[in-house]
């Protein structure tokens, strides 16, 4: 991994948490010790962050509203070929016409180019995504109501919201935190009761999960792999956890990269 890389990736993790520790950086980037330190060392010169006896802290403690979970510039770069053949298998799933849920997350903005020239509707908690959407095509965008968190990039409210409510979707594209036996994992209560909620308005719920995914542990079931319909991910997915999946009667795509 390169040197700058390392350094947007630390400072992405420091500036969401009140610190992080110099093991969880290492274990992270997949570097030594040492070289995490120079990183480091080399941040708070630059006055990026403050350096703390075993690890760093953000030059300002996060936001109150921050939500858990890497944010979303972490993970945009991250297994880029695998998400984009994911999202244009997607996309082959959506008709003209159709009324559809795209999650936020940096697989299914993917999606984004190959619905161009689609003619939907769609309903989004992604700032990003509709953002692209207004921009660039002609479908019909719909957001919900909430607080913009900046870090996910993504739209959530505790409360109910009318126009979610009264979103009937054909499909529900989402992606996860992770993927095991117990089913999707998400890591914070906020962004599982938004996805509850948009799971309850489609009549098929689709994920887009690279195979990075597959065996992650968060603390939080979003729900069963049995309420999943189709899962679209890419070959490097072990015989494991394909066994898995369609031992719990959930269709598999897999896509070559």
């Amino acid at each position: 991994m390169h040197e700058n890389e390392r350094k947007r990736i630390i400072l992405a993790e420091v500036n969401c948490r009140a610190a992080v520790s110099i093991n969880k950086l290492k274990n992270l980037l997949g570097v030594s010790e040492a070289t995490v330190r120079r990183d480091i060392v080399d941040l708070a010169a630059k006055g990026s962050l403050k350096r703390i006896r075993g690890g760093a802290e953000p030059l300002t403690p996060p936001s109150v509203n921050a939500l858990l979970g890497k944010p979303y510039t972490f993970n945009e770069s991250l297994n880029i070929k695998q998400k984009i053949a994911i999202a244009e298998t997607a996309s082959c799933l959506c008709e003209d016409g159709d009324s559809i849920i795209i999650n936020g997350g940096t697989t299914t903005y993917q999606m984004m180019q190959s619905l161009e020239h689609k003619n939907l509707d769609i309903l989004t908690n992604s700032w990003t995504i509709a953002e692209y959407l207004h921009r660039h095509t002609q479908n019909t965008v719909v957001l919900p109501g909430g607080t913009l968190y900046r870090d996910q990039n993504i739209i959530l409210s505790p409360f109910n919201s009318n126009v979610i409510e009264h979103f009937l979707a054909s499909i529900l594209f989402i992606g996860a935190q992770g993927i095991n036996q117990k089913g999707l994992l998400e890591s914070d209560p906020l962004i599982l009761q938004s996805e509850q909620k948009l799971m309850a308005q489609a009549e098929k719920v689709v994920v887009l999960v690279d195979s990075s995914k597959f065996h992650l542990r968060n603390k939080l079931i979003l729900c069963p792999l049995e309420k999943i319909d189709i899962i679209i991910t890419d070959d490097g997915i072990d015989e494991a956890s394909r066994k898995m999946v369609l031992n719990a009667g959930v269709e598999l795509k897999i896509v070559t990269v």
